[in-house]
């Protein structure tokens, strides 16, 4: 297949070289970066040499301007430099340790391209090069014991939470979310058979508080197995559930009898700025002090709680409304499928990308309400807020109809979403890894 030609404007600045090698900046005419390790840059590196603001670059259409910040140290073409013009594919910078170079990029970057413009939109990582779903879900399959499965449990108390040294900060591998989710389902077709084959109304209700909860709490278990720290236990993750979940609710149904001019104006779509707003709020409400909680895999999984609870509260909510207005308990299970199906993609993600906004911001540190206005937070809230919005306005997209009631842009919605959640949780990995470089073990507390 022939791919169509390169925009003639469209140049990339890539590391070749050196901590940072394979790194690659899409680089887009008349917009300044500022390249460092912290989170006020637009493109954040790795290379320990780099400070966390460093260089600011501007990029002409032709050739890249840039200078230091704060007179940090670079090199261009081996010579020490403050401030000059680098030009495509003769000259080489040298930002810390890495080699830096503009050029045209080949028609590989092009798929590339794209996803490159919505993590420096978003402020996050591309994910690495030896990134693998494979290799994170590889273990889905292996035989396990009872006591497999209750050891897995027994993690996040102050007797089984691993010191800084040992926490393993490469991807985990989870498993237990898959047997969680297989246990629901099973119970859930058991109560079916109930209600269908011999007509008990009796285990309805069950049939739609298990179908409301099995996808969900099957997703948390994910995010709770992907919290390599391991210093939240399960107790203190289903407490978040339920609390989380009924506290979300109440504040957003507060924001709405108190905004009704939202809900006439936007219709549907104002449930992004209420709901991810009240789901927010009730995140900090609960565990903004906690400072034993200090990772952003920690804010991740604290949202992702929340989130679940709230979505699931809602799911029966939903089919419980289908019953009444229908009398019929199939399509009360109708809209719980298809909601389970959609639950991964929707709240419980979103809620964890904007408490882990907050928790990358907040660190070791008290949380203080000015982390609010951080550029960083904002984006990614905003970002949460519209793809909410887009996620209930009425349309889908042309040409791509919808399959089972499932309309495609919520599946390209919910893929966007989990690109963000894996960013953050490589990012969370990178934040142990560098703790443990750094040796900051005196500043967690159990």
């Amino acid at each position: 297949m022939n791919h169509p030609p390169l925009p003639p404007n469209l140049f990339i600045f890539q590391c070749f070289a050196g901590p940072d090698a394979g790194k690659t900046i899409v680089l887009t005419p008349h917009v300044r970066l500022l390249l460092g390790t912290g989170i006020q840059s637009s493109y954040r590196l790795n290379d320990p040499y780099v400070a966390e603001q460093h260089l600011s670059l501007f990029f002409d259409g032709t050739r890249i301007q840039f200078h230091t910040v704060d007179n940090q140290y670079i090199r261009l073409n081996g010579v020490p430099a403050m401030a000059g013009e680098l030009a495509l594919g003769i000259d080489t910078l040298q930002l810390g340790t890495s080699l830096w170079r503009l050029s045209k990029p080949t028609s590989e970057h092009q798929f590339a391209e794209p996803f490159q413009r919505f993590s420096n939109f978003a402020g996050i990582d591309q994910l690495d090069k030896d990134f693998s779903l494979k290799a994170i879900f590889s273990r889905i399959g292996e035989k396990r014991t009872d006591d497999d499965i209750e050891n897995a449990f027994t993690v996040g108390t102050r007797e089984t939470t691993p010191p800084l040294s040992k926490i393993a900060a490469n991807w985990p591998q989870p498993w237990l979310f898959a047997r969680m989710a297989s246990a629901s389902l099973l119970i859930f077709w058991g109560l079916y058979i109930g209600a269908a084959q011999f007509s008990n109304i009796i285990v309805i209700p069950g049939l739609l508080f298990i179908g409301a909860f099995a996808v969900p709490f099957a997703c948390l278990i994910f995010f709770w197995e992907m919290n390599a720290p391991q210093n939240v236990s399960l107790y203190q993750t289903v407490k978040l559930l339920f609390m989380g979940g009924i506290l979300s609710i109440l504040i957003s149904l507060l924001f709405f009898s108190n905004v009704s001019f939202l809900s006439s104006w936007l219709g549907a779509s104002s449930a992004g700025i209420v709901e991810e707003t009240g789901k927010l709020l009730t995140v900090l409400a609960l565990m903004r002090n906690k400072r034993k909680y200090p990772w952003i895999l920690n804010g991740l999984l604290f949202g992702a709680a929340v989130g679940t609870g709230f979505a699931a509260f809602e799911s029966a909510g939903y089919a419980f409304v289908a019953l009444l207005e229908y009398g019929s308990v199939d399509v009360a299970l109708g809209n719980i499928v298809v909601r389970g199906i959609l639950a991964p993609f929707g709240h419980i993600i979103w809620t964890a990308i904007t408490a882990a906004a907050i928790w990358r911001l907040k660190r070791f540190d008290k949380f203080r309400w000015e982390l609010l206005q951080e550029k960083s937070f904002i984006r990614l809230f905003l970002l949460v807020v519209v793809m909410h919005m887009l996620w209930n306005a009425g349309f889908d997209l042309p040409l791509l109809p919808s399959i089972f009631g499932i309309q495609f842009k919520h599946i390209l919605l919910g893929l966007l979403g989990w690109v963000i959640v894996l960013s953050l949780i490589q990012e969370g990995l990178k934040q142990i890894k560098k703790a443990q470089k750094e040796g900051n073990s005196g500043l967690i507390t159990y």
